[in-house]
């Protein structure tokens, strides 16, 4: 949970820092985006390494390099005016990290609970993650105003030591390591070949990844919420400002509600229900204008995209062998965020050719997400709902 504090903590320090030392928005921009660059640099080997090695202990060194990280982040700004380059390299060193942490964290999850309770901890890890990023910016820009940016960079260190500790003491006995000898371990490269080989040949995991990875791409679409509040239908700050939280309370009401719902025998059924209200939400927010509906609908995005987001989680760690699910889970992280930005740039573009109004992008990615659901739905997804219990 500290681990997830700090990378809330980090979504605006670090931006922040580079700002502070270039004065850059594509700097910043590129700092912004170190999480995503970092899956796409990192995030297919992280998964053939992660499988090869002890989880818990690949966690615990993740922790050390991110409070080592932050630590020196601080030192530099106390030092005064550090080069632009070296922040970002750390940045991207940060970053693929919480790649590595991420993926162990996967097993290890794995490994400490079964049957409901694996949902349970998802949901409950999602919770977390979503209130981190809700949390982290405010107590970063109060740090920064009252003691300097340093001290919340440092502060940022400490919860990464925390993280170190919990997992040290609490994750005892998780992630055991493959049985093979380690000279009798095919090289990287075969490995990497095997986590793709079981994706395509385990339809119902191949088919949820690709959802996922279209469901991240029509979601992209959501960029565009507050130019559409505020230069489409001119609505005031404090009003945009409620619409765009909707979501994030949408995400922490999807956690909790795949606590409640997502029993073994569901979870396939909601992930295409989830998947289908997603589309649903983003073509309502297309075609409202009331503020209200708009609020409402970004709380349905929120929550059907997080509540998928959750089961499809869930599944994989149930279906996938265990010395496979780092490299299948990161190959599906990878696929999910590259869809991101892809997504970003199309629905950008769409909009300006259509003389700056979102709305018609809004609806036809609804539209699309929709189809797309029903598609996975008649192409395999139906033939396993009820059927993944253990």
């Amino acid at each position: 949970m500290t681990s997830l504090l700090g990378d809330g903590l980090a979504v605006l320090a670090i931006p922040l820092l580079v700002l502070e030392v270039s004065n850059s928005p594509f700097a910043s921009a590129l700092a912004v985006a170190s999480r995503t660059v970092g899956y796409l640099l990192v995030g297919i080997p992280a998964g053939a390494i992660v499988d090869r090695a002890d989880p818990r202990l690949v966690m615990l060194a993740m922790d050390v390099v991110r409070c080592a990280t932050f630590v020196l982040f601080g030192l530099l700004v106390i030092a005064g005016s550090p080069p632009v380059w070296l922040v970002l390299a750390l940045a991207f060193l940060s970053a693929g990290a919480s790649v590595f942490f991420e993926t162990a964290l996967t097993v290890v999850v794995r490994d400490l609970a079964a049957g409901h309770r694996l949902v349970r901890a998802n949901s409950y890890l999602q919770m977390a993650g979503q209130a981190a990023l809700v949390v982290g910016p405010g107590v970063v820009g109060l740090l920064a105003v009252t003691v300097g940016l340093q001290t919340a960079l440092l502060l940022n260190a400490c919860t990464f030591a925390a993280s170190f500790v919990t997992v040290l003491f609490a994750a005892r006995g998780a992630g055991e390591v493959s049985g093979r000898p380690a000279s009798r371990r095919p090289a990287l490269r075969a490995d990497l070949a095997e986590g793709l080989r079981y994706l395509r040949t385990s339809r119902l995991i191949l088919i949820v990844t690709c959802l996922q990875a279209a469901a991240n791409l029509f979601i992209s679409v959501e960029n565009l919420i507050v130019y559409y509040t505020r230069d489409t239908l001119h609505l005031d700050s404090t009003t945009v400002s409620l619409i765009v939280a909707a979501s994030g309370a949408g995400g922490l009401a999807g956690a909790m509600l795949a606590t409640r719902l997502a029993t073994a025998r569901r979870q396939v059924v909601l992930i295409g229900i989830g998947s289908a209200v997603l589309g649903l939400s983003l073509a309502g927010i297309g075609m409202s204008t009331s503020y209200v509906l708009l609020a409402l609908f970004n709380l349905l995005a929120g929550s059907s995209a997080v509540l998928a987001g959750v089961v499809i989680q869930s599944l994989r760690q149930r279906v996938v062998p265990q010395r496979l699910l780092g490299r299948v889970t990161a190959t599906a992280r990878v696929a999910a965020l590259s869809a991101a930005p892809l997504g970003t740039v199309l629905a950008g573009a769409l909009t300006t050719l259509n003389d700056g109004d979102p709305r018609p992008v809004f609806v036809g990615a609804g539209l699309l997400a929709v189809i797309t659901t029903a598609v996975a739905w008649a192409g395999g997804l139906r033939r396993h709902a009820g059927l993944t219990g253990s």
